[in-house]
């Protein structure tokens, strides 16, 4: 890559017991006094992955709910699979007397479900079911097409088979799948449908998971109007509150409440309380409100408290950002452009949401940049929505803010020092 200027040096700055490496000048606003840092991707980051704290360990009831969880310790086979002997096929039990014996005395008939209270003695057989549990002294299951028998109504008192007997053929046994004690999943994994019938086929009814995030979002802007109304003359479709919460849902988190609130200070405040008396949620993502304009609603609200900071990070999109907590509550605040609240999303909150459900950090790639030479703005780290191809190369859509999003499958990182993206630029990109 070409590189441009270099920012001046950066220095450390306390702020409200978190320390930013800031650069750039500090900002002060006029009326009210705020201090915007340009704070580093890597520091908020950080901030943000220590506010949501780390993975919580819980027990689960080993059913759908648990899907995409990820194991906080091995799985153990309680049980055996199978858990007995049993037959593979419907059909008949069989103990022949010796190899050439065709025509068998039925003595018994074993649904599924059921355990047979006789044991098969030399030269008898007994009707079985695919899953029933075999007669002892069972040498194998001959299926039902092999005999003479009908395949349904009342169970004959003799049955004629049309080919000698293979020992064990069409029997499953005990623990021949899986043996009790068997790890079945190591801590860690991620609890699929698959994994749910194999644990609970082998007696496993819960299992210890990293507890699910409960995730309030709150977009807001008085300019926001639900797709399902027409918007006024200054009005816009909102969008935000889905698209976050989707995020938060493809991160592992629990969507408990998706909001919208207007411009007004009070309202937003009774909605903070709410969610912080409700105990139902354990973090807040609100959209909007924190640049510098007149109207910002989540910094007017949140900026006054010694438990919120707010800055100017040095990226591009998603550069206002917010932290803190309301009355303990861990609230996140992100920028109100949607292209904006999606890269902040991606790059700062999803690394903590995953970490909280102990999700491995994702391996960033790189690639080689295809298509025309592109200016960049030296100073900030910025995140393109691009195309990752099977090919190594990477390039960007057409179309800009959402219209490209739709398109992208990956975020192409460009480095605050770089001013020009060229053609064959070897680059970092994050797949979506």
């Amino acid at each position: 890559m070409q590189t441009g200027r270099r920012l001046a040096s950066s220095i450390v700055l306390a702020v409200g017991g978190w320390t930013a490496r800031s650069v750039g000048k500090v900002v002060r606003q006029t009326g009210a006094v705020s201090f915007e840092f340009h704070v580093s991707v890597a520091e908020h980051r950080a901030a943000i992955t220590a506010l949501v704290g780390g993975p919580v360990p819980g027990w689960s009831v080993l059913d759908h709910h648990a899907l995409g969880r990820r194991l906080a310790a091995d799985l153990v086979a309680a049980d055996g699979l199978p858990r007995f002997d049993n037959s593979a096929m419907d059909g008949y039990a069989v103990h022949p007397a010796d190899a050439d014996q065709r025509e068998f005395p039925v003595v018994g008939d074993v649904p599924a479900g059921v355990a047979p209270a006789f044991e098969l003695e030399r030269g008898e057989a007994a009707r079985v079911m695919t899953g029933a549990r075999l007669p002892l002294g069972t040498v194998a299951v001959v299926p039902v097409e092999r005999t003479d028998a009908s395949p349904t109504g009342p169970a004959p008192k003799q049955v004629l088979i049309s080919q000698g007997v293979c020992a064990g053929r069409h029997v499953r046994h005990r623990g021949e799948e899986v043996s009790t004690g068997t790890t079945i999943a190591v801590d860690g994994s991620v609890v699929t449908p698959a994994l749910i019938a194999l644990g609970r086929s082998v007696g496993c009814a819960r299992a210890r998971v990293y507890s699910a995030l409960r995730v309030a979002v709150v977009a807001t802007g008085a300019e926001l109007v639900d797709p399902s109304r027409e918007p006024g003359l200054g009005s816009i479709h909102e969008s935000n509150s889905d698209m976050v919460a989707a995020l938060a849902l493809s991160a592992g988190c629990i969507a408990a409440r998706v909001l919208t609130c207007d411009d007004e200070p009070k309202r937003l405040r009774m909605l903070l309380d709410d969610l912080a008396a409700s105990g139902e949620v354990d973090l807040v993502i609100t959209t909007g409100g924190v640049s510098a304009g007149a109207f910002e609603v989540v910094r007017q609200v949140c900026e006054p408290l010694e438990t919120f900071e707010f800055a100017h990070l040095a990226m591009q999109p998603g550069g206002p950002q917010g932290l803190g907590r309301w009355q303990g509550l861990p609230v996140v605040c992100l920028p109100g452009t949607p292209g904006g609240a999606f890269v902040a999303f991606q790059v700062l909150v999803r690394p903590a949401l995953e970490s909280r459900h102990g999700t491995p950090p994702p391996i960033a790639r790189t690639a080689s940049f295809q298509g025309r030479s592109r200016s960049m703005r030296a100073g900030k780290m910025q995140f393109l929505t691009s195309e990752l191809h099977d090919d190594g190369t990477v390039t960007l859509p057409q179309g800009r803010h959402l219209a490209a999003l739709v398109a992208a499958n990956a975020l192409l990182e460009v480095p605050a020092e770089v001013d020009r993206l060229v053609e064959g630029d070897v680059v970092r990109v994050h797949p979506l």
